[in-house]
């Protein structure tokens, strides 16, 4: 189903390179033009975003895992789903609630309705198929080893470094994305509920594409994904790989976009009269998933370090002391415990008792000694004492 998603996805990335040509998306992505003011037609609105980029590169890396059998893959697809689903339905909602009469796309006046009919379409198919896969990829997750089974090859850990460093990336990305959503509700609420509230989360008005997606709708995409990657990869979890090199993927090419956009218009360093303590925020945030999301490929696209199994700390193994360890019980070919004591009597009787032979001995039951026999050294044999069965000396008269 992910190669499905990457299809949709560079079927609208060539439709834009198509329609408008490399020159005016890359001015569309990097802030030198803006639909509808002096930079693509009206008839040929943008489709696609710099998000849609990091996305078709997540997928295209979900796929070309899953197909090799490389380990990362199940964090990848789990990232692929989760960012396809959240921005498929930002663009059913935005796509079909646009109208003549109520845009929802600046500038949007004039859209050519083929296309936006066909987005929506596209994009409502796309959101069922992202549930089946998201109920899909938790059912597949197997334990190592698996009971009754051989091993075969172990999961992997993040190495080293990689594990700490991208948690630290991460959880500062998702500590900036939690300052940001304040802010923004702040200034929000402060200019009139309502209104400023819609424009936040849907993107009413302000989207500038037919898959964008509204400041609101971002956070609600990627503070989850940041914090749930920053805890597997501090926890050295064998899924924190994929998870946390699927968010990089995304992050990545956004971040970089935007700041050949900031040094194009020359407003890296200018924070403006009107709000500048978002615009601190956002070049705060910027700079930190460019470097974050490079150190985190850097690190976690390194091999990791395999699970050991049958060493102590490690899943799989129980020693003595441990949870799921156990004595094993006695049986055929498994002798019992050792219990320090006195032990048992002899099965011929007590120790120190008379000898076989000597007076006060009681045989067995069930053996009778021969009349006449004299016992070895002189003692009388008692009743029931077994014959002799050879040894050294003269045969007894007969």
């Amino acid at each position: 189903m992910c190669l499905l998603f990457l299809l949709h996805t560079l079927y609208w990335l060539g439709h834009d390179l198509v329609t408008l040509g490399p020159g005016t998306v890359g001015d569309l992505w990097t802030g030198g033009a803006s639909a509808g003011f002096g930079g693509a037609p009206t008839a040929a609105y943008p489709v696609t975003t710099p998000y849609d980029l990091g996305l078709a590169l997540l997928q295209g890396a979900a796929v070309g895992t899953a197909f090799a059998g490389r380990r990362p893959a199940g964090g990848l697809l789990a990232v692929a789903t989760a960012l396809t689903l959240s921005l498929r339905v930002q663009a059913i909602v935005s796509t079909g609630s646009h109208t003549s009469t109520d845009l929802w796309f600046v500038g949007g006046g004039g859209i050519d309705d083929s296309t936006l009919t066909a987005v929506f379409l596209s994009a409502g198919a796309l959101v069922p198929l992202a549930l089946v896969a998201a109920v899909v990829l938790p059912a597949g997750i197997r334990a190592w080893p698996r009971p009754g089974r051989a091993p075969g090859l172990p999961p992997v850990r993040p190495y080293g470094p990689a594990g700490p460093v991208s948690a630290i990336a991460l959880g500062a990305l998702t500590l900036l994305w939690v300052i940001w959503i304040c802010y923004a509700l702040t200034q929000s609420l402060g200019s009139g509920p309502g209104t400023s509230l819609e424009i936040l989360f849907t993107g009413h008005g302000v989207l500038r594409a037919m898959l964008g997606m509204a400041p609101g709708w971002a956070w609600f995409t990627f503070l989850p994904l940041c914090a749930i990657g920053a805890i597997l990869a501090a926890t050295r979890r064998v899924s924190a790989r994929g998870f946390a090199l699927g968010t990089a993927l995304v992050l990545l090419p956004v971040a970089f976009l935007a700041l050949i956009g900031s040094l194009r218009t020359g407003t890296l360093f200018e924070l403006g009269d009107v709000a500048p303590g978002g615009a601190l925020l956002g070049r705060v945030q910027l700079l930190v998933e460019l470097v974050g999301s490079v150190v985190v490929l850097v690190l976690m696209g390194r091999p990791g370090v395999p699970v050991q199994l049958g060493a102590p700390g490690v899943p799989g193994f129980a020693g003595p002391g441990g949870p799921g360890f156990a004595v094993p019980a006695p049986g055929p070919g498994v002798p019992g415990p050792y219990v320090p004591g006195p032990m048992g009597a002899p099965a011929y009787g007590p120790v120190g008792g008379p000898m076989p032979g000597a007076p006060g001995h009681q045989a067995p039951p069930g053996y009778q000694a021969p009349p006449g026999y004299q016992a070895p050294g002189g003692f009388q044999a008692s009743a029931g004492y077994p014959p002799p069965q050879g040894g050294f000396g003269p045969p007894p008269a007969s």
